[in-house]
């Protein structure tokens, strides 16, 4: 059975998966790692050109590194990598690339934004049986929405904003300030507005995908934590719970919410800009339920792998 190891340089967070292919061409996660890397960190503000900045590339780097020891220790095994949001936008990723394939032997693809939403579209559709239901992926450097009619993309699109870049943008890494986030809030309508076909999917479930939804989850309905499941993968929660549980933190400076978050802390600062989209969308198509997918760009490659 072949093993395949897939690194996913992400704008917030650096992940690796392993995954055992099966002879039926089926396959399964065997292990997943993350590290928070914070490789959008500095290119939100919109005052410079966009570049990864020495220190996030180091801690990307020593990432990557860390992960070459785990998949080192499996014998056969293929290692492919892709990169998303931040590398994507980065005027320096080819020097950045260079270094990763300098330091573990591995090119990296830099997946394009449609490439990216239309991965989350085949890792939602892999792992649930859904008919109709709109999909967000929101990431550190961009966030996608998918239109899915009859297990069918309808359209799709990455939106090059996502929780680092935003909360850079919209002073939202602390308490934000009501004049911020009515700006925030206007410029995500905007955005929105220009994608009718949004409204096909009133009143469709709502999969989400991203660190910073799976914060929600965490939390839970009312605030009884899920952390109990062996997995958030299908974890379902009202809109309104998921409304609340925002609104809680909406009211609270970054320190609260680090204290609220518990060992997600470390979103505290980017938790409000991260959400924001999806509160909208919510509130804008009607949303009746939430669905929490951990399938999703890495599985949907893994999947169109064995097509």
């Amino acid at each position: 059975m072949a093993k395949i190891a897939l690194l996913d340089l992400g704008s917030n967070s650096t992940r690796m998966g392993i995954y055992q292919i099966n002879a039926d061409h089926s396959f399964a996660e065997i292990k997943r790692y993350k590290e928070m890397t914070r490789l959008a960190e500095g290119m939100g503000d919109g005052s410079h050109e966009l570049k990864l900045t020495p220190a996030a590339i180091k801690r990307t780097l020593q990432a990557l590194k860390n992960f070459q020891a785990e998949y080192e220790q499996i014998p056969d095994i293929t290692v492919r990598g892709v990169a998303t949001a931040a590398v994507r936008n980065a005027a320096n990723s080819a020097e950045f690339l260079a270094a990763v394939k300098d330091l573990v032997g591995v090119d990296i693809e830099i997946l394009s934004g449609d490439a990216e939403a239309y991965y989350d579209y085949a890792g939602v559709m892999h792992a649930f049986d859904l008919q109709d239901c709109l999909i967000c992926d929101m990431g550190g450097g961009s966030f996608e929405l998918i239109l899915v009619h009859q297990r069918k993309a309808v359209s799709y699109i990455s939106i090059p904003y996502g929780a680092v870049t935003l909360s850079e943008k919209y002073r939202a890494t602390d308490k934000i300030s009501a004049a911020d986030f009515f700006a925030l809030q206007r410029f995500i309508l905007y955005k929105f507005e220009q994608l009718p076909w949004l409204k096909q999917g009133r009143g469709y479930p709502l999969v989400l995908l991203g660190g910073a939804n799976r914060t929600v989850a965490r939390k839970g309905n009312n605030g009884q934590s899920l952390l109990q499941q062996k997995s958030l993968h299908g974890a379902k929660m009202s809109a309104f719970d998921f409304v609340e549980i925002f609104q809680d933190w909406l009211g609270q400076d970054r320190a609260e919410r680090a204290r609220s978050l518990g060992e997600e802390h470390d979103r505290a600062d980017i938790i409000i800009a991260g959400l924001t989209p999806v509160v909208l969308l919510i509130q804008q198509y009607e949303v009746p339920e939430i669905i929490f997918s951990e399938s999703g760009v890495r599985e949907g490659i893994i999947a169109e792998l064995q097509k």
